[in-house]
């Protein structure tokens, strides 16, 4: 009897096993992806290293928008699906992992037959994560003074650019396919040279025009070094009337629109070169209308990365006279800053346009964030169970405070540098903000390891607690 009731409680539980395999085919199928993602979640709970329920859990984590999810099930999956590796050099990309991209890119590519008509698209993907993987290791630090979400169609009435600059318009082309591009249209101060975007059979790019006695010139291409057969808009050039900033959407973008930098060269008269400005003003998304007042120690740029549909982010930032790369073994810091998920930023009093008086240092997240597994971040010393690591976290929280002192204090040397004339003094303050940098290098690279030693003094009283 015994034996009876085991062998009708196997049938029982094979039964609604196979039940719930058919639930979830159906529910991924019908493209009803929470319901099957909530199926395969309890059968990889019975079976965690399954390909199939992890590719399926994976794919729904992927339709949902949860990319850790994703990345982790995929990862799992092995490699028994070839189309996991399309997924994945999609995921590593957005999430800023370039390398990876590349090679789940190329691993897919190598399934595929010599005359598939996806390779040109899939190889376009790995030139621009290639490119991305390159621009990673030279992430600018820049100091954010404002930040503002805005609607797309009118975004550039928000940059509060003085009349010494020149003037810019922003006028909606409706294309076919009630597609809107922006007719961008830069006056330099003088009103004696314009510059604008324009479209020849839906193609946008940028021409110029010079002023003559009593009208301007006919329009001509800027350069052909500038316009591709890609998409160039939102032309500016800065005061030295020779360095034109402009966005494009080339082969030599990560994503949508980025943004470049070129300098006018009057003995050959052209344009140099174009060079993408890198991270990070560009992104997977579109980044365009950089403008930069260097009288005033301002810039702003655009950015519709992490916004909905007809919104645009619009940064005011600290343009630096000289690129300052950010240098750190933490591969995720440099991550985050590259998102502008942290950076640093100031307030900065603009009763005085040249003022560079009151500025004041805050971190972009005002908290300190330990992830402590896939499911738990503390923000703060009463989440943890440790007294070890509650001391631990008081550490961090103390070499935090004298990092962004640091900061503020690195930041008011490099704005005095800008204002010194004398090339002594100028020599004598870099010494300082060399000695300076490379504290704050240390300083991070310290907390990054306190993190670590936090968040694994947690987890090990944590599972000592099971």
């Amino acid at each position: 009897m015994k034996f009876k009731l085991i062998f009708f409680s196997l049938i029982i539980t094979f039964n609604l096993f196979g039940q719930s395999i058919k639930d979830g085919e159906n529910f991924f199928n019908n493209k009803q992806y929470a319901k099957a993602r909530s199926v395969y979640e309890s059968l990889l709970s019975k079976r965690p290293n399954d390909a199939l329920y992890n590719y399926r859990y994976a794919r729904c984590c992927y339709e949902l928008k949860d990319v850790q999810s994703a990345i982790e099930h995929f990862e799992k999956a092995g490699t028994k699906y070839p189309l996991r590796d399309l997924y994945l050099g999609e995921l590593y990309f957005n999430s800023y992992h370039f390398d990876k991209s590349v090679m789940a890119y190329e691993t897919y590519i190598a399934t595929l037959k010599p005359d598939d008509t996806s390779l040109l698209d899939l190889k376009q993907k790995v030139n621009k994560a290639g490119i991305a993987s390159r621009l990673l290791t030279k992430v600018e630090d820049i100091a954010i003074v404002d930040s503002a979400v805005v609607d797309k169609s009118d975004f550039l009435r928000f940059y509060k650019i003085s009349k010494e600059l020149g003037t810019l318009t922003q006028t909606p082309l409706k294309l076919k396919g009630h597609r809107v591009v922006d007719k961008i249209v830069y006056t330099t101060q003088r009103q004696d040279r314009v510059y604008y975007s324009d479209t020849i059979q839906g193609q946008t790019d940028i021409f110029t025009s010079f002023k003559l006695l009593d009208s301007f010139s006919l329009p001509v291409s800027v350069s052909k070094e500038i316009n591709t057969p890609a998409n160039e808009n939102y032309p500016f050039l800065l005061l030295d009337g020779i360095t034109l900033y402009f966005a494009s959407d080339g082969d030599n973008s990560i994503g949508g629109y980025d943004l470049f930098i070129t300098r006018y060269t009057p003995a050959t008269n052209t344009f140099l070169k174009p060079e993408n400005i890198g991270m990070p003003f560009n992104s997977p998304a579109n980044d365009y209308m950089m403008v930069v007042d260097e009288q005033r120690k301002l810039g702003w740029f655009a950015t519709d990365r992490n916004q909905p549909a007809g919104k645009v982010m619009i940064y005011t930032f600290v343009p630096n006279k000289y690129k300052i790369i950010i240098r750190s073994e933490d591969k995720d810091s440099i991550r985050a800053a590259a998102q502008l998920k942290t950076y640093r930023k100031i307030t900065k009093s603009l009763k005085d346009s040249t003022s560079t008086d009151s500025v004041q240092l805050q971190e972009s997240e005002n908290q300190i964030e330990i992830v402590i597994n896939d499911s738990v971040v503390y923000t703060n010393a009463k989440q943890f169970k440790s007294k070890e690591a509650i001391l631990l976290w008081n550490k961090l929280h103390v070499m935090t405070v004298s990092l962004k002192s640091k900061q503020l204090e690195l930041e008011n040397l490099r704005l005095q540098y800008n204002n010194i004339e004398k090339q002594q003094e100028r020599d004598s303050l870099s010494t300082n903000i060399i000695d300076l940098e490379k504290s704050c290098i240390e300083l991070k690279n310290q907390i990054s390891s306190i993190k670590t030693e936090v968040r694994n003094t947690e987890n090990h009283f944590l599972q000592k607690k099971l």
